[in-house]
Order: structure tokens, then sequence, then C-alpha cells
């Protein structure tokens, strides 16, 4: 039954409607005379088409409660939807890329290729080639070392467009560690580029360098290459081919670059080394959305009320809560995009099926609730002050993780808000209740929140774990926590 579910919602997946605010990018009439860029001011606001001939790419599928699969979540559905936030026309391109899929597009988006589908033809390299020169914008997403021989598959066009690949996973060590491994990694260092304009940190999951030569976002000194390693014909168990994580004499030493930006003609390309930072579930960490959003409007020029189109891509999921799920970036502290056993990645990812969950050090005074994983950030003035202003607005929630069921931290509580606060107990909780209706609730047992206890993003769950998980929503159900629809219950069954 699993199976067969699974692939109902991959047959879903690919029925790509297109979605262009009603109208397809192909249906458009082109007036201008052939190999002539319209001007902006005289087009739509952005047309963006998703490779998915060469790619596996769905722009549908965005998480929800119930979808386990590991390349659904990590597909660019919601950074699509982001896009379409923003006021883009988004469609996909199911053949192979010519004249006509080109003409009326302005951003093309080569997500992770995988040797499994269809190779680039020569007709196809000479007219994405073309396409960028006379002026489109392209983003390609590459990723570690060779996975998925995408290396192989793009290395005639990338080529043509004057960009070297290399097959390296960046490595760093703490405290550019988001957990213990050396593969998830936060980025600080940047230049001065209109894609990176008022970013601080970038999450990657696993990600792989790109060409030094047109670097804008880059490791720290004490990082390193690791080298991926192919075996003869392909043959590995991993088809990931990752290299060993340790650091050799051999392998390169940073700072590296993991994106990178060029000019190309009159055309402009941007190459992210990560395709999961910009997956269903970590485009919500740390800046990684607006660099996403930023990044597809640079690289077709667009310039046109640039701010009030980035707020609306950063708005609010429709029809979802908004979380705020603080992550202390300045003190390099790492919880929500952390695998570790004591940090709660596998809650993000759970809070990203239910809700909007963004993991940020940066003010979100507009989410319905504030996530605080750590006791001791409360006895900070600067969060107490956050806290006090966030709840200053009705029915806000505030949840504090406390560190070994204590309640002591809470005495600020009852001095800040004396008088104008009743306050409830239970076996999991204390919950302050402002007369405005906004809560603050110190959650005793925020292991169960834990990687430890709950199920990675893909694992598949059994009935139990499911009931599991939304017990542990509960208490956000009764505060008007938005429900998202399942998996199971958007799956269109076929009549008996």
């Amino acid at each position: 039954m699993i199976e067969h579910r699974l692939l109902l919602v991959l047959f879903l997946g690919m029925q790509l409607s297109p979605v262009c605010n009603g109208q397809s990018p192909l249906s458009r009439s082109d007036e201008t005379e052939k190999g002539t860029k319209l001007e902006l001011a005289d087009k739509p606001p952005l047309r963006v088409r998703f490779d998915a001939i060469h790619s596996h790419t769905w722009i549908e599928s965005v998480p929800i409660p119930g979808l386990n699969q590991y390349h659904l979540l990590s597909s660019p559905s919601r950074a699509a939807q982001s896009l379409i936030a923003m006021g883009c026309q988004v469609d996909v391109q199911l053949t192979a890329w010519n004249e006509d899929s080109l003409r009326n597009t302005d951003l093309v988006v080569l997500n992770l290729v995988s040797a499994d589908r269809a190779s680039f033809r020569i007709s196809e390299i000479q007219f994405l080639r073309d396409f960028v020169h006379r002026g489109g914008g392209l983003l390609i997403i590459t990723d570690h070392t060779n996975c998925y021989f995408h290396n192989h598959v793009l290395e005639p066009l990338c080529e043509q467009l004057d960009l070297t690949l290399s097959s390296e996973t960046a490595c760093e060590k703490p405290p550019q560690t988001l957990s213990n491994g050396s593969g998830w990694i936060v980025l600080d260092s940047f230049e001065d580029h209109p894609t990176l304009k008022g970013i601080e940190h970038l999450g990657f999951q696993t990600g792989g360098t790109v060409d030094q030569r047109f670097g804008i976002a880059w490791t720290s000194p004490a990082s390193w290459g690791d080298a991926g390693r192919v075996p003869m014909y392909g043959e590995g168990a991993d088809m990931g081919f990752p290299g060993d994580f340790n650091q050799e004499p051999s392998e390169r030493t940073g700072p590296l670059a993991v994106v990178a930006a060029k000019a190309f003609g009159s055309g402009r390309i941007v190459v992210l080394g990560d395709q999961n930072a910009v997956g269903g579930l970590f485009l919500n960490y740390a800046d990684n959305r607006k660099f996403w959003l930023q990044s597809a409007l640079w690289a077709t020029g667009y310039d046109k009320d640039v701010e009030d189109r980035i707020s609306k891509g950063l708005a609010v999921e429709p029809e979802r809560s908004l979380i705020w799920c603080v992550e202390p970036f300045a003190k390099k502290h790492f919880y929500w995009g952390s695998t570790d056993h004591d940090r709660y990645y596998h809650a993000f990812a759970v809070l990203n099926k239910h809700a909007d969950a963004r993991a940020t050090d940066k003010d979100m005074m507009q989410a319905d609730w504030m996530i605080i994983p750590d006791p001791a950030m409360i006895q900070e003035p600067i969060w107490q002050s956050k806290v006090k202003e966030f709840t200053r607005s009705a029915k806000k929630h505030v949840v504090v993780f406390l560190s070994d069921g204590s309640i002591d931290e809470g005495d600020w509580i009852t001095k800040w808000f004396a008088g104008d606060t009743q306050s409830l107990e239970s076996d999991v909780s204390r919950t302050y209740i402002l007369e405005n209706g906004s809560t603050i609730q110190l959650w005793k047992q925020p292991r169960r929140w834990s990687n430890a206890q709950l199920l990675g993003p893909e694992a598949i769950r059994n009935d139990s774990d499911e009931r599991w998980e939304e017990l542990l929503l509960s208490p956000m159900r009764d505060l008007g926590l938005r429900r998202v629809k399942s998996f199971q219950e958007l799956i269109q069954w076929p009549e008996e």
C-alpha cells in the first residue's frame, strides 16, 4: 500500500499544469523579432521555467503531513511557490529545450540534474547558451561531489558557459558546522553582491563547491573540499559518491566558493552548490529564502519594485500558520538546523509539514508563534525584550523549551506582567495567559521534540507515529494552529 501511494504521488507530482497567474508563458504572443530581447518594462514581472526533463523536479509537492519521500521533500516546490507569491509566472519544461520554450522565458532553473534522466542534446546546449547570451537568466543548482552523476550531465553545457564544475563536498569545522558532522554547514562570508543583500547566514545540507573564479559566498579558511569517489562503472552502494568527510593533505583548503554568479553576454548566471538549501524543508532556514528570491531577480536583471516583490515572496504561505523558530546565529548555537540527538531538526521538519516555520534570529513579529529552544536565552535582556514586543499584539504565543523540567525560568514573566496574567499548570507545561489573549508557555519536556525522540522527515510513519506527532501539536492546535491537509487527504483515490 505504501508503494502504491508513493507511485500515485510521484505521478501526481509530474502532472504539472502551468501555475502562471492563469496563463502559460507558451501561450503568450511574442511580437519581437527573433533573437531580440524584450525590454523588461514590456514584460510580465518574471517568467520562470523549471527544467523537468533533465532532472526530477516537482514544483507543486510542498511538504505536507504524511509526505515522507526524500526527493519530494528536497524538491524546489516551496521555492517555486515563493516565486509565485512574488508575482512570477512559473512553469515546467517537460520536453527538450528549444527556441519556442525559451522565447517567452526570463529565467531557466536547472534543478539538480540526474544521469537517469535525458542527456542534454547539442541543440539544447546551443539554445540555452544563446538564451543567456541574449539576456536570459539561468539558475543552476548543483550539489556535493558528483552525486547522481550531475557533473557528467552538466559538463557539456557548462563548458559552453565558461563554468568549471567540481567533485567536492564543502566541509567545515566548528563553529561553522550545524551538527557534529562536517557536511551540514552555515555560511557567513559573502561578497557585496545583489543576490546577497541583507544576507547574514545561509544553511547547507552537505553541498558542493562551485567555480572559484565567480564565487560570491564562501566557506571559512578552516574548511576543505572533501574529494568525492566514483567507483569503477559507478557500481557504488551510494549514488551520492561522497568522500570520507576527513581532511586529507591532497584536498583543497578554504575559503571555497559555494555560490557563484557571473555575467554571460547580456545575461546572468547563478550557481548554487546545494539543492537542499532551497529544498522544501531548508528554504525556511536562515536567509535561504531571501537569497533565492534575490537570485531570481538578479539573474533576469529585473529591478522594478524589488523590495516590494521580495517582501511578497517572504510573506507567510497561504493557508498556513507562521512559526518563528528562534535560531541564535550570532552565537553560533544551532538547534533547528542540527541533527544532533539533543537538537531539533526533526521538529523543524515536522513543523514545516504542518505550518510555515522559519528558523532565524531576525525579528518575525508577524508570526503567530515564537519558539525559543534554549531556556538560557530568556535570561538575556534582548530576548526578554523581543518576547515582550511579540506578545504586545493579541493572540500571540511564545513557547520556551526548558532544559530539565524546572520552571524557575518563569520568574521574569511574573515580574514583567504582574497583575496581568493568570497561569495554568499541567504535567508538560506552565502557561501564562496575558490580558490580550497572548500566552507564554514553558514546556517542561522538550526532549519529546528532540531528534532523539522524533522520526526524521523522510522516515515512514505508522499510525502510532502519526498520532504521536499530532499529540505534540495538539496544544498549538488548541490555540489556533491552522490545519494543513495531509498526503492521504489530497490523494484522489480511484473509485471502486
